[in-house]
């Protein structure tokens, strides 16, 4: 009899990918694609939402082993698109959806809806934007919005020197200037110069849930 596991077990290996590559892709440990297998546990819906697309399937099919709801059965959950978290080094070599290898990948998040399907998330680091963005937030970037279109105040991502840098974007007639937040933070003004690559506007924020107790 056909079960989650099994169904998840012979979609794994028709794609060629180890427990440990699933579990990365699924963003839980190869333990956990283990139990998944033995019928121990049933992923998250969370999880679904990963493991669906990576094995080439449904989450219908590996929930049920339906591969047709059929014209009376509607589900209007939204499904949610899922982006990468990325570090400071791969958003600096970032151009597009596949220059990142998706095993090199640790993290995924919802993606704000406004977000194009080449967009992802950075972790903030140090203290440049406080109180606006702190140390560890999750900011998402599009890099398909043209620097144009970016007005002066919005935040965006330049690559400069191999690593990302986020600032606030100052248009001053023909020159450009990226800008800390937080006015204690020295240098708070770097101009745009020739080795600076602007590389996406700032479209939202992911916010984990907190223990208020």
């Amino acid at each position: 009899m056909s079960t989650v596991g099994s169904r998840i077990k012979t979609l794994r290996k028709e794609k060629k990918l180890t427990q440990k590559q699933l579990g990365k892709l699924a963003n839980v440990s190869d333990a956990a694609v283990v139990l998944w297998e033995k019928d121990v546990n049933i992923p998250k819906f969370e999880n679904l939402q990963l493991v669906a697309p990576a094995l080439g399937t449904t989450i219908d099919y590996i929930l049920y082993g339906i591969t047709d709801s059929g014209p009376n059965i509607d589900d209007y959950r939204p499904v949610t698109r899922m982006l990468p978290v990325l570090s400071y080094v791969q958003a600096g070599n970032w151009t597009n959806v596949q220059s990142v290898s998706q095993f090199d990948i640790e993290q995924w998040l919802p993606a704000p809806p406004t977000a194009s399907k080449n967009s992802y998330y950075l972790i903030v680091r140090g203290i440049s934007n406080s109180p606006h963005f702190n140390d560890g937030d999750f900011i998402c970037i599009d890099p398909d919005i043209c620097i144009d279109h970016v007005q002066t105040g919005e935040m965006v991502i330049a690559e400069c020197d191999g690593e990302a840098t986020f600032k606030a974007l100052v248009k001053d007639f023909k020159r450009m200037y990226l800008k800390a937040l937080n006015p204690n933070f020295q240098p708070n003004i770097i101009e745009l110069k020739e080795n600076c690559v602007y590389k996406g506007k700032y479209v939202g924020k992911f916010e984990p849930s907190k223990k208020f107790i």
